[in-house]
């Protein structure tokens, strides 16, 4: 199993990989085309589209992950896909309907960025969230393969397309809004197609009832997944209303090059362990589902709280080596971010057992208590302390998440958390950290960043980190064994050559 979960991973991994390596290469364009406030009123029309995302269709993501095997089982996804599409298409044009309304009346109150672009808005939010749909349904299908190269189209020609209108034909904020927004237009027929092949759609096929039950179990996630919105991207909103665009643009920055960074390890675990766990329990029950679970968050350990730590150290020259000089003050919040990422990741793998039993209203629950208490925080201290304060609040928002989360899941599947694991990859971490620290340190400090020593910095601490790993014993036996096999492959090769 162990095999399979590594072969999805490396499947998605480039759905990750390669959106984050565009990120890092824009990233550097965009902070010398825009100005912070420009690049904040970027950031919070994007954060206004995927708030309605989330409250649309974020729980019918989930409940096609959930219900699509027993429908497959069944032989019956003639009316999955009918009833799935006719409740998603009526909850998105009712939400934008509302959305339009309730913006337009109270425009006042808004940000006059947000009332500019708000056709724009709603049209990309129509677009997302059919495509959220149907990329929930090729996960369900593993499909990994195509999902990678979906979400690639998607952030690539996003990307590529709102460069060419700003640079190209004068655009500002709007040409962004505009590349996002034909780039889903042109990908939607063929991931509709694609994901419902061999299905018939006909009225008749509708069940009501089946809808319902979908329904219910996706209303709390949604819930939660706005609450996640409000622990994820009220921030902009409560920084922008306290202090300024300027600030709003200096958290962005940092925190989208962080979270990124991060997120690229966090976000491989997510994609392939929720489908992992379903389809196991369904065919294999409790016992190999809660070995998996555990085999999961071993492997979880050792890749993503190393990155953590490595990325908390560097955090300086990261941000000096991709923007401009007016962002590099917004390096303070990059730890606090990357680790709000690794525990929102512990989050998800720990909500395992309420996903199973289907104990949504719990899991929506629990989200939301953990957003209110981050943004009853925010606001108090950020009039007081500024935008880090946001980035402070939000990561304990995340950890009361993880205990929650932990808590609740406890009677419905076993996590046999390895704890032995985690106080390995916690003292080989920290000894690499060490190592990268000492060496970025021999640049002088340079003001600017210096891209060598960054380099030099992580191929030094990352064979530190595996070798502290083999001699604090975490590498097993066939694991050794497999890794020495390599090691004589490789060195066989060269030794020929």
């Amino acid at each position: 199993m162990l095999g399979k979960f590594i072969k999805d991973m490396a499947k998605y991994s480039l759905s990750q990989l390669l959106p984050a390596l565009t990120s890092f290469i824009t990233t550097p364009i965009l902070t010398r085309l825009f100005l912070p406030a420009e690049y904040g009123n970027w950031a919070m029309a994007l954060s206004v589209s995927s708030f309605l995302v989330a409250l649309t269709v974020s729980g019918l993501g989930s409940a096609v992950i959930r219900f699509y095997p027993a429908y497959k089982a069944n032989s019956s996804l003639k009316t999955f896909f009918t009833t799935m599409s006719i409740f998603a298409g009526v909850i998105t044009v009712f939400i934008a309907g509302v959305g339009y309304l309730v913006i337009w009346l109270f425009r006042d109150k808004f940000p006059a960025s947000l009332t500019d672009y708000l056709p724009l808005i709603l049209l990309i939010f129509i677009a997302q969230s059919i495509f959220t749909v149907y990329m929930a349904i090729l996960r369900a299908q593993e499909k990994s393969g195509a999902f990678t190269t979906f979400q690639l189209l998607n952030n690539y020609g996003g990307l590529g397309v709102g460069l060419l209108l700003v640079i190209g034909f004068g655009f500002r904020v709007d040409g962004l809004l505009w590349g996002s927004l034909l780039t889903l237009t042109c990908v939607l027929p063929v991931l509709v197609s694609l994901g419902s092949r061999g299905v018939d759609f006909r009225l008749e096929y509708f069940n009501f009832q089946d809808g319902l039950k979908m329904f219910e179990y996706a209303w709390p996630l949604t819930i939660g997944s706005v609450a996640m919105w409000g622990l994820r991207l009220s921030d902009l909103f409560i920084i922008n209303f306290f202090r300024s665009d300027h600030d709003v643009g200096l958290y962005t920055v940092s925190y989208n090059i962080s979270a990124k960074s991060i997120e690229l390890l966090v976000s491989l675990f997510l994609l392939s362990v929720s489908p992992l766990i379903m389809n196991t329990w369904v065919r294999e029950g409790r016992s190999v589902t809660e070995a998996n679970l555990a085999m999961v968050t071993r492997v979880y350990l050792i890749v993503c709280l190393p990155a953590t730590v490595g990325l908390s150290i560097l955090a300086f020259p990261f941000v000096a080596l991709l923007t401009a000089p007016e962002y590099y003050e917004g390096y303070k919040i990059f730890g606090l971010v990357t680790t709000s990422s690794f525990i929102w990741g512990l989050a998800n793998i720990a909500q395992m057992g309420m996903a199973i039993k289907k104990n949504t209203r719990r899991l929506g629950a629990n989200q939301i208590m953990a957003a209110a208490l981050h943004i009853i925080l925010a606001i108090i201290f950020v009039p007081r302390v500024g935008y880090v304060a946001a980035a402070v609040t939000t990561l304990l928002g995340y950890t009361v998440l993880l205990i929650l989360h932990t808590l609740a899941s406890r009677p419905h599947l076993t996590w046999h958390f390895p704890l032995k694991t985690l106080r390995n990859v916690i003292f080989a971490s920290l000894g690499m950290g060490l190592v990268a620290h000492l060496v970025y340190g021999l640049s002088g400090n340079d003001g600017n960043g210096s891209p060598l020593f960054l380099l030099l910095s992580v191929l030094a601490s990352v064979p530190t980190y595996f070798a502290l790993l083999w001699l604090f014993g975490e590498v097993k036996e066939k694991e050794r064994a497999f890794a020495l096999q390599v090691w004589n492959r490789v060195s066989g090769k060269k030794m020929e050559a």
